[in-house]
């Protein structure tokens, strides 16, 4: 009988050659948790030491919740914002710039193939995660009832009267609900990261890990300004930035005793080191990162300080700080990306890569504390919002806009920040891969611009002001990001520029070659993306989901970008497969023209109004004096599902019945 141990070696015993290595490990491993508890340390003394400058602890006159409330929520905001960052940090390494398994080269007795053993990097990044969201949960629970405690005026008590109002507070206050999300996710995180292993487990743990800036924004600063989506928007866009950016550089320190080898294996002739593609990974996202935490920063400046003035009261001198700080990161990371990185061969190179990212991390644990006491103290601009007193600020949040004429589908404009930064992103990652590609048809780029302009139109001016007092308006919306807006960015031929211009991976992580592998098959059958795309607008718009997406902002904003990707996994079928296999050209023709006469026959029975009005107790209660009763605006909106809807999809059906692509171009796309 074969045993896997080799001769002369009792099994799970290493080999004396292996002891120095595993204690040069653990010694390694063990300066990866000071550093981290360190910084962990450096955030708490600067939010004290902030909230102390701000007079955001003082003693208040009236409601003061006691000393240690008073203190120790801002350091419990601390602890828990540095530690979902380090969480959300570790797992983004993990899902999509570590590789899951190293190359066992040396074989065991009897075995045949080389084994394979779980990368150390891949390792470390998934146990940090692990032990940090423990903290992240508990830090989760101490702001919730913290947060209770000093906007009640009540010291933290274990009596039942405390208990019961902790309760209301959780489940129906728009803060207690946030905090409360945000525990559930804290929880639901920390539990997955000690099971999930799986890639797309992985990947969907971390994006739950990210939507955490979704329920902080809602009770932020910003979010009580005059415009308060607007400033929602921009609070998600920030805290994104500030999650992928400083828990990369955490997951950074976490990993880097494991960073040993090459991309294509420890002793590959004129390989890239391993650290060296991981930095230059992480540096593209930080880059963007650095931009969306410094612009939605500037943004949400504006809306706290109100004025030029602000600058000088104390709460304008901490954002001065941060906004200092913050730059100083930014050339902190402009010297990785043109110096250090493509240095790290050399040892002295390495250590002073390695000491800017201990650099970062502290900087960056100390504007988290100072954000965390930023969100204690009372910026300039008054937050409070205004008590809503027209029918239409009660249902929508802002005033009734002025009567709907052909000028204002130009004039009327809301920035939605988010949509402004995925637009902004877009433009700027395409633009570079057509650098980078040298050679690129004109009329390619131009269509995705296009499509990105028709994007930022739809979200940010008349479709969407107006979507939410007229239903007319609102089915236009919904059509342009499901058919106009899809047709454009697809004719852009984004993954065609993909495919010449990103390599692929051979170390066994994922990028974005290798998840659009993953989804290849939403990009491969029209008919089923079109069955799901009528499907879908039926069950938004003639069930009480549509109620949903009214009422509520973050539902809206998922069906906005929902249908937005539903509409590209549909026109990337059509007009260009990526399935590996050809799709008969009758087939595409066939579904398209299916979906044009489905929106046809709906822009008909709309115009007759056989139809009953669909969520009468919004658009009537609107109180809208101008314009065409409830009743006729919905009949019109069968113009709009004509224009948005049936027009894009007849003349995609015209190019692809008139055009014939030559023999070469008939092949689907191939990503591989």
């Amino acid at each position: 009988m074969t045993t896997d141990t080799p001769t002369g070696m009792s099994m799970g015993q290493p080999s004396s050659t292996d002891i120095p290595e595993l204690a040069a490990q653990q010694r390694r491993w063990g300066r990866t948790w000071i550093w981290l508890v360190a910084a962990f340390v450096l955030a708490t003394a600067v939010v004290a030491a902030s909230a102390a400058f701000s007079e955001a602890v003082a003693e208040r006159e009236t409601l003061d919740p006691g000393a240690f409330a008073r203190w120790a929520l801002p350091i419990a905001l601390t602890i828990h914002h540095l530690a979902v960052a380090v969480v959300a940090g570790c797992l983004l390494f993990a899902a999509t710039l570590l590789p899951a398994w190293q190359d066992q080269t040396a074989r065991a007795a009897g075995d045949r193939q080389p084994r394979q053993a779980p990368h150390p990097a891949f390792t470390r990044a998934l146990n940090v995660a692990s032990v940090v969201s423990a903290v992240w949960v508990v830090s989760a629970v101490a702001v919730f009832v913290l947060t209770y405690a000093n906007l009640s005026g009540q010291p933290v008590s274990s009596s039942e009267a405390f208990a019961r109002e902790l309760v209301y507070f959780g489940t129906d206050l728009l803060v207690g609900q946030a905090w409360a999300t945000v525990l559930a996710i804290a929880f639901t995180v920390c539990t997955l990261t000690f099971l999930a292993r799986s890639p797309v487990a992985l990947v969907a743990t971390t994006g739950l890990a990210l939507s955490t800036a979704i329920p902080i924004s809602l009770v932020g600063h910003a979010a009580g300004s005059d415009d308060h989506y607007a400033g929602i928007g921009a609070l998600v866009v920030h805290w994104l930035g500030v999650l992928v950016w400083v828990g990369g550089v955490a997951a950074l320190v976490v990993v880097v005793p494991a960073l040993t080898g090459s991309q294509a294996g420890d002793n590959a002739p004129g390989s890239v080191p391993l650290a060296r593609t991981v930095l230059e990974r992480f540096s593209t996202l930080a880059g963007v990162a650095f931009f969306l935490v410094l612009a939605s920063g500037v943004i949400n400046s504006v809306m706290r300080l109100g004025d030029w003035e602000g600058l000088f009261t104390r709460y304008g001198q901490l954002i001065l700080i941060k906004a200092a700080a913050t730059l100083l990161l930014g050339a902190i990371g402009l010297a990785h990306r043109r110096w250090a990185i493509g240095r790290l061969g050399t040892v002295s190179a390495g250590r002073t890569a390695w000491r800017l990212v201990i650099v970062e991390l502290g900087i960056m644990a100390s504007i988290i504390g100072v954000t965390a006491a930023l969100g204690r103290t009372a910026p300039p601009a008054p937050q409070e919002i205004e008590p809503a007193i027209t029918p239409a600020e009660v249902l929508t949040g802002y005033l009734l806009p002025p009567e709907l004429s052909w000028d204002r589908w130009l004039t009327e404009w809301r920035w939605d920040w988010l949509w402004v930064a995925f637009v902004l992103t877009a433009a700027a990652v395409y633009l570079l891969g057509v650098r980078k590609a040298e050679v690129w048809p004109w009329q390619r780029t131009a269509s995705w611009m296009a499509g990105l302009a028709v994007l930022l139109y739809v979200t940010c001016s008349a479709p969407t002001i107006y979507g939410m007092v007229l239903f007319s308006a609102h089915s236009l919306m919904l059509l342009a990001l499901a058919v106009v807006v899809p047709l454009l960015l697809v004719l852009g031929a984004p993954l065609q520029l993909m495919a010449r211009t990103v390599a692929r991976r051979t170390d066994g992580s994922r990028g974005a070659r290798e998840w659009v592998d993953v989804v290849r098959p939403a990009l491969s059958y029209p008919a089923h993306n079109a069955v799901v795309l009528a499907a879908s607008l039926g069950l938004v718009y003639y069930t009480p989901l549509f109620r949903l997406v009214l009422e509520y902002w973050i539902v809206h904003q998922v069906a906005n970008l929902y249908f937005l990707a539903l509409g590209f996994c549909f026109m990337t079928s059509v007009i260009a497969p990526c399935n590996g296999r050809p799709i008969p050209r009758t087939a595409r023709i066939r579904t398209a023209a299916i979906l044009a006469g489905a929106m046809l026959l709906w822009a008909i029975v709309l115009a007759a109004g056989v139809l009953p009005v669909l969520e009468p107790d919004w658009f009537v209660n609107m109180a809208r004096t101008w314009g065409p009763p409830v009743t006729l605006d919905q009949q019109l909106a069968g113009i709009s599902v004509l224009v948005a809807g049936f027009a894009p999809m007849a003349l995609l059906l015209t190019a692809l019945i008139l055009y014939r692509a030559p023999r070469h171009e008939s092949a689907p796309i191939s990503t591989s």
